[in-house]
Formats: structure tokens, C-alpha cells, sequence
């Protein structure tokens, strides 16, 4: 009885998972951020990247570098 119980089981929890349409792909967003210093700069970045982390997404912000007149990173995330 327990066996044929457990089949049961296994069959409706398969062709449950099966009919069930699978979760949204995850979306990535990214953004730019930029500072007349090195220090400005990653200040922006940290804030948003923690913007971010406070609103549930994950985050990557790796720091700011040098480009022709000033200084530019990237804040990315997703949901």
C-alpha cells in the first residue's frame, strides 16, 4: 500500500513539474557611473551598488578607471 502510494505520489509530483511553466529569465541591467576624481567615482559606484543590494537584486560593481577626462565604472545587476 505505502509503495503504490508513494508511485502516486511521484507520478503527480513529475507531471506536475512538467505542465508548470518554468520561472522568467533573468533580466541584467547595468549603469554607468563616472566621477571627476577616482574617489567620486567610486563613491557613486558604492552608492548604487548598495541602491541595489537594498532593493533584493545581485550586484556586481567592480570599481572605477581612468578614461580620457575623467573616471567611469559600471554598476550591474539583476533580478
Amino acid at each position: 500500500m505505502l509503495k503504490k502510494l508513494c508511485a502516486a505520489t511521484a507520478i503527480t509530483l513529475l507531471s506536475l513539474a512538467i505542465t508548470t511553466p518554468a520561472q522568467a529569465a533573468t533580466t541584467y541591467y547595468q549603469q554607468t557611473v563616472t566621477g571627476s576624481t577616482l574617489a567620486q567615482c567610486n563613491a557613486n559606484g558604492s552608492q548604487l551598488a548598495q541602491q541595489k543590494r537594498a532593493e533584493g537584486h545581485l550586484v556586481t560593481w567592480t570599481g572605477c578607471g581612468h578614461q580620457n577626462f575623467g573616471y567611469v565604472g559600471v554598476v550591474a545587476w539583476s533580478n
